[in-house]
């Protein structure tokens, strides 16, 4: 499971990494997450379904199925499992047609110490350089006739890094596939565990249990 996540850098950067052409009037306004949760927007590469270049838009994490009843059915919906990704009826028309990347400088995990305690560990790249996150996206008619777009991110397995921590992680997307991701027919073969190599994790402070916090110093390494 990825049930919270940081994505702190200007929407200008991640464009820039990403290697995205986006006009810097045409830049989506979302605000620095230090400690992201569900129920949150941020920053999301997609196909405009129009156009069908890659565009960086603000979407909100937890994915609405286009059939909902309501908005609600999100909070049950911030992952998709890799292994039925394809087949799960909440994920299955999103995997064929509506792929995304979710730009992120890392994500939290807990590891568990006691019966009541647990240590949270921040987890992204050794040289601290954005990555991305396989996601799926949807567009859900409100009853009020507004549009709201939402995603989920997708995980699979644990690496050998996060074998302490938990049995799942994202999946983490590498540069050279990001393309076949958002357009490719049938990305199956990447919905793998990332190596650990080039990876780090480090314990950081427990007021990143609470999502009301959210400023850089909850990214500082501490005595775990």
């Amino acid at each position: 499971m990825c049930g919270r996540f940081f994505q702190y850098r200007s929407p200008q950067e991640y464009a820039e990494a990403l290697g995205l052409a986006v006009p810097e009037g045409n830049l989506p306004n979302v605000p620095a997450r230090y400690n992201g949760a569900p129920g949150q927007d941020f920053l999301v590469v997609r196909r405009h379904p129009d156009t069908g270049g890659a565009v960086l838009g603000s979407l909100r994490w937890g994915l609405v199925p286009s059939w909902a009843k309501d908005e609600k059915i999100a909070w049950r919906l911030i992952n998709a499992r890799a292994e039925t990704v394809a087949t799960t009826n909440a994920f299955r028309a999103a995997y064929r047609q509506r792929r995304c990347l979710v730009p992120a400088d890392g994500f939290f995990e807990w590891k568990r110490l006691g019966p009541k305690e647990k240590q949270p560990y921040a987890v992204g790249m050794e040289d601290l350089e954005p990555f991305t996150m396989a996601g799926l996206w949807e567009n859900w008619k409100a009853p009020d006739g507004e549009w709201l777009r939402t995603f989920a991110i997708v995980t699979t397995e644990n690496n050998e890094l996060l074998a302490d921590l938990h049995d799942r992680m994202p999946v983490i997307v590498a540069p050279a596939d990001r393309e076949r991701w958002l357009a490719g027919d049938d990305p199956a073969d990447l919905l793998r565990s990332p190596p650990s190599e080039g990876m780090a994790k480090w314990p950081v402070s427990t007021e990143v249990n609470s999502p009301r916090h959210n400023h850089p110093g909850l990214l500082q390494r501490v005595a775990a």
